[in-house]
């Protein structure tokens, strides 16, 4: 089998870019027009700082990486490699996979039980491009094929 490639979603990182960028420039807009004597800073100054730091986050570990064209999840002969947690699974260290469907956000979780009882281990599609099904049975054609 040859090396398979999963670029970034490019909707749900644009999606979570522009739903965060709303909410800072609603609490923006709401602090200006507020009247001078309520100090409603106070209150929505913190949760703006907030939503601030996990824009930069979102734009640090999926926007640029997306914009680079870089990618999110790579599957070879030895292992699987995810770029977000920067991890490598080797196919000859897993004894099982499954996947659970995340009630919130209805992305899969595929999960690697290891043969040597550590941790399992475990990746989101949520940003991955592709279909979750799809992604998940070739990762499992891989780990068959080179387990």
């Amino acid at each position: 089998m040859e090396v398979v490639k999963y670029k970034y979603s490019v909707y749900q990182t644009w999606f979570a870019v522009i739903i965060l960028s709303g909410l800072i420039f609603f609490c923006l807009y709401t602090i200006k027009n507020d009247s001078p004597g309520d100090n409603i800073w106070e209150i929505i100054g913190p949760f703006a700082l907030l939503l601030a730091a996990m824009l930069a986050y979102i734009c640090g570990k999926f926007l640029l990486p997306l914009i680079r064209g870089e990618t999110i999840l790579e599957l070879d002969q030895d292992k699987l490699r995810y770029a977000v947690k920067n991890d490598s699974i080797y196919w000859k260290e897993v004894d099982s996979i499954n996947y659970v469907i995340g009630a919130k956000t209805g992305s899969w979780s595929i999960r690697f039980v290891m043969k040597d009882g550590s941790r399992n281990r475990k990746i989101s599609t949520k940003y991955i491009a592709g279909d979750d099904k799809t992604i998940y049975n070739t990762i499992v054609d891989y780990f068959e094929k080179y387990k």
